[in-house]
């Protein structure tokens, strides 16, 4: 008797630490919504925001001249072109996306961090972009 009440404890035990470990990952909640650091990292994001270059709403229909992209991310990330891209334009705010650091200029000025391009597949549509984080690379205008 003595044996199973030891065993009942033992598995009584391992429940309530198995539980306190899925109520502390749950009160967690998802992994912290941020941008790649480094080369081959990804991150899951979801777009917050999607306009052509100037701030105006994007159109898939064709324009006299080139509108450009803006692309903004829930984890403070952006993306920016002075060129469209059907991904980009067919994609919606709301619209979940996993972005990946694929290159960092290198000789940049300290502090000056301007110029990473991220591959971007939105989850929703299966299309990809390669876009910079600004327009102009570090030590740039």
């Amino acid at each position: 008797m003595k044996r199973a009440s030891r065993q009942n404890y033992l598995a009584l035990s391992v429940l309530t630490a198995s539980a306190a470990v899925n109520e502390s990952a749950a009160a967690a909640g998802p992994a912290a919504d941020v941008l790649p650091t480094k080369v081959g990292e990804c991150t899951e994001t979801t777009i917050t925001a999607l306009s052509d270059y100037w701030g105006k709403k994007l159109s898939a229909r064709k324009q006299e001249f080139d509108q450009g992209v803006a692309i903004g991310f829930s984890n403070k990330g952006g993306q920016y072109s002075h060129e469209s891209y059907p991904a980009v334009v067919q994609s919606k705010v709301g619209d979940k996306v996993k972005m990946c650091l694929i290159s960092i200029p290198s000789k940049c000025p300290p502090g000056d961090n301007r110029g990473r391009v991220y591959k971007t597949t939105n989850l929703r549509t299966n299309q990809s972009w390669s876009l910079p984080d600004d327009i102009h690379s570090c030590g740039g205008a």
